[in-house]
């Protein structure tokens, strides 16, 4: 309960909005932190998910490609609110493109995106179909049960991390808050002073090498390639929107968070930008997906007629062999036999003529 009521709300991160500038919009349109559903991650605390299928309303769909038409934040750090650690002494979120039956594993594969930059994010759509038993693949369709939800699907990762979860728990006797395990949610020194020396341990453990002959690829699963460009923000036109807003009467957002603006000097409210402001856009590079699809050399019955056409070829030899053979034996018979019946006609002429 600490760490959620110590982490970043979705509802002060988004900036303020105005008629002409919205701090969350997709395919152009208006959203809101109403769109987000929030989970626990044991490293970055509260961490949220945009059109997630945990969050009961309609999905939203891309319909063009570019910038454009994707998703566009633009949201406060509050990087003075950040608490000293050594365990990960960064600043900046971190993001990480899933698909939505995905779980997304902020900890181990979410990129950082710092403050004071534009960040723009291109990704496409890759699907991945792999073949079953008798096949080298082997893969699976079954459910794995280790979160919290029921929405996510099973995949190699999720079943790799799950495996590395039952480690800690058996280590530590506590589970990370995003796991589902028969033991007590771990407390923030369980972290630092187990839980992340587990996860360390468990990639040069036995363990680790048991559960990679038992996590089989899924037969069925969607991969994001995404890559990133980068450029500089404007500080100036922050400042004078956020100034615009502190002179309102808007209350859409908590006005205590940005009134320190009012004492600094325009040097400083530059600064704060550049520490604090982070603009993203996430956003299809192409609507078409690629599809990378095993298929067998052989199918069974390809297989099966390619085995009877060999036999067959053999088996012809060998009938043919069989006949040369018994028609030399004829012919050998047929030899001795005509010249055995010319032998006896001739011996009994010379008997006549004594």
């Amino acid at each position: 309960m600490a760490q959620l009521m110590l982490s970043h709300q979705i509802e002060e991160m988004l900036l303020p909005v105005s008629p002409q500038f919205h701090s969350c919009s997709v395919n152009g349109k208006k959203c809101t932190a109403n769109n987000f559903t929030s989970h626990m991650s044991s490293l970055y605390g509260l961490c949220y998910t945009f059109n997630s299928l945990k969050s009961g309303r309609p999905l939203l769909y891309a319909t063009l490609s570019g910038k454009n038409s994707g998703l566009r934040l633009l949201l406060n750090i509050e990087r003075d609110s950040y608490l000293a650690t050594n365990i990960r002494p960064t600043v900046g979120l971190a993001i990480i493109i899933h698909d939505q039956k995905s779980f997304p594993f902020m900890d181990d594969f979410g990129t950082t995106v710092q403050p004071g930059i534009s960040t723009l994010c291109a990704f496409r759509k890759r699907k991945i179909v792999n073949l079953k038993a008798p096949y080298e693949t082997n893969c699976t369709n079954r459910s794995l049960d280790m979160f919290n939800s029921d929405v996510y699907a099973y995949t190699k990762r999720a079943c790799m991390i799950k495996c590395r979860n039952d480690y800690t728990v058996k280590r530590c006797g506590c589970t990370p808050p995003e796991f589902k395990a028969d033991a007590p949610i771990c407390a923030p020194n369980d972290s630092v002073l187990c839980v992340y020396n587990s996860y360390e341990e468990f990639g040069a453990s036995s363990e680790k090498e048991s559960c990679d002959k038992n996590c089989p690829e899924p037969c069925e699963h969607v991969e994001y390639e995404t890559s990133f460009s980068y450029s500089a923000l404007q500080p100036e036109s922050f400042v004078d929107h956020l100034m615009d807003f502190l002179k309102s009467n808007d209350t859409s957002v908590d006005r205590a968070i940005y009134e320190p603006l009012l004492n600094m000097t325009p040097s400083e409210r530059e600064r704060y930008i550049e520490k604090n402001i982070i603009s993203l856009d996430i956003y299809f590079e192409d609507l078409s997906y690629e599809i990378i699809e095993q298929t067998p050399v052989y199918e069974t019955w390809t297989m099966i007629g390619s085995l009877g056409g060999t036999f067959g070829l053999f088996l012809g030899m060998s009938l043919l062999t069989i006949l040369e053979f018994l028609d030399f034996i004829f012919a050998r018979i047929c030899h001795l036999l005509q010249g055995l019946h010319s032998g006896n006609r001739h011996t009994g002429t010379i008997h006549a003529e004594f």
